[in-house]
């Protein structure tokens, strides 16, 4: 009886055992199973799926940029006489910057003067040396740091040769315009035809100056727009909610139409009465604030002076006032257009900053831009929705990226003796190059030039070279 009892027993436990592990078999099967479903529905999220895109993306872009980041990386030296208060000074910092950051370059700010009052200021990894511009110094300069590149800035009279001279690239900017050939006197029309041709490459920042010198046999010429001080995606719009009207710039010169501005606001404050103007720059001449005094507008127009926090002012406007009569790409249009500010300007279509986001009006009419800003101040719907749309035409043109490559490709041309810059330099031809535009453009502000002239007195069109230079050339005749 015992033996039996012990069989049974013993078959008991086997039988327990035998159930035991069928239970652990179905778990450990399970469990993997659910594991392996979580992981593959996890994987498998749209979102989860998105982040892992994005991570490929910018591995490989993290690949691409330590691929081209060469050993040595490439000096470039950016001359200009200083960089306080113009829109030259602003294009250098924000460019100094921009190509640092990639890491490929080093960057140099060579300057004439300095203003330790007035410098804006620039990237810590940028270096800046201060070089009377004597061929001693220069040389002296070239000879320590052994720069492979420089980039002038429409003073150029005396650098090239002695750039060249040392055996290095010169790349030009043109700041201005060609049309500014009528509102200025011969010294530009000198430097076109006699100093340019010399460049080893020669940089437009607006597309109708570039369709003009390639038409006038400038092989050397190149079209890349202008970096943005503020990218509109990274820029605080301003709450509009002031009377404030703001204009920002070289008042002391003449070609920025200054006083229409104060004309404009003679007329705003007789519908708003509490309309302020704040200047911000140079502080404006004595005939400008004579013209102040004679509008009686002293209550409402303010000048701080200059500024290196720009943005506090973009901030406190409802309303950003253009009145330039000729502009190439000016920095100020594309800082409010970033800021979300509505833009009253003077029709200087050219220009890409004012073909898109700017309510224009027609050149020297301060009335009709007095009426348009009256219209933005008593309408805070309106003004919204015309800030809103100068921030958005900023995607209308290259990134700050993509202007880099751009700059990158002239560089890597240069350095490497091709021209492979000219692949992507169709790109925007296709996109900007349009012939019967530019040509309508400058017959249109060569006639607001004539009408400038007469007004200001401020040059002799009977020895006026450029004209003599516009109606020569077949394509520029009026």
């Amino acid at each position: 009886m015992k033996e039996k009892g012990s069989q049974k027993d013993i078959n008991n436990k086997k039988a327990k055992k035998n159930k035991i592990f069928t239970k652990k078999n179905i778990f450990f099967f399970f469990i993997p199973f659910f594991v392996f479903l979580n992981i593959y529905l996890i994987n498998n999220n749209p979102k989860i799926l998105e982040l892992n895109k994005k991570i490929e993306e910018l591995e490989s872009k993290i690949q691409k940029m330590e691929k081209n980041i060469p050993a040595k990386k490439v000096k470039i030296a950016l001359v200009s006489q200083h960089i306080y208060l113009n829109g030259i000074a602003r294009f250098l910092i924000v460019l100094g910057e921009l190509l640092s950051k990639t890491g490929k370059y080093e960057v140099y700010l060579v300057n004439e003067v300095e203003s330790k009052e007035f410098d804006f200021k620039y990237y810590k990894k940028i270096k800046r040396h201060i070089i009377p511009k004597d061929l001693q110094s220069l040389k002296d300069f070239d000879d320590e740091y052994d720069i492979d590149i420089y980039i002038t800035n429409n003073d150029l009279s005396d650098i090239i040769d002695i750039y060249h001279s040392f055996g290095k690239k010169v790349i030009g900017i043109f700041h201005g315009v060609f049309i500014s050939c009528v509102f200025q006197n011969e010294t530009l029309v000198y430097r076109s035809f006699q100093l340019y041709p010399k460049l080893d490459s020669f940089v437009h920042i607006i597309a109708d100056d570039y369709w003009i010198y390639k038409k006038l046999g400038f092989n050397n010429t190149i079209y890349i727009p202008n970096v943005y001080t503020f990218e509109s995606k990274n820029t605080p719009s301003s709450p509009l909610t002031y009377k404030n009207i703001l204009m920002v710039g070289r008042v002391d010169d003449i070609i920025k139409g200054a006083q229409y501005g104060l004309y404009a606001m003679s007329e705003i404050v007789k519908e708003v009465p509490d309309a302020r103007l704040t200047i911000i720059g140079i502080e404006p001449p004595q005939y400008l604030k004579d013209l102040i005094k004679q509008l009686k507008i002293e209550n409402n127009v303010h000048y701080p002076g200059f500024s290196t926090n720009i943005t506090e002012f973009y901030l406190n406007t409802s309303v950003l006032l253009v009145t330039s009569l000729s502009e190439s790409y000016p920095m100020v249009m594309n800082e409010g257009k970033a800021h979300g500010l509505p833009i009253v300007a003077f029709n200087v279509d050219y220009s890409p900053c004012y073909q898109s986001g700017v309510i224009k009006v027609e050149m020297f009419d301060y009335v009709a831009m007095a009426k348009e800003t009256i219209k933005l101040l008593k309408n805070y719907d309106y003004r919204k929705k015309k800030g809103e749309e100068a921030k958005l035409s900023l995607n209308d043109y290259e990134t700050n990226d993509e202007k880099i490559e751009m700059w990158d490709n002239l560089f890597q041309a240069l350095m490497n003796g091709t021209e492979d810059y000219k692949k992507l330099q169709k790109k925007v031809e296709k996109k900007y190059y349009n012939e019967t535009l530019a040509k309508n453009h400058l017959k249109k502000h060569y006639h607001y030039a004539q009408h400038f002239n007469n007004y200001f007195k401020c040059h002799s069109f009977e020895n006026f070279t450029t004209l003599k230079y516009l109606n020569e050339i077949d394509i520029c005749k009026i």
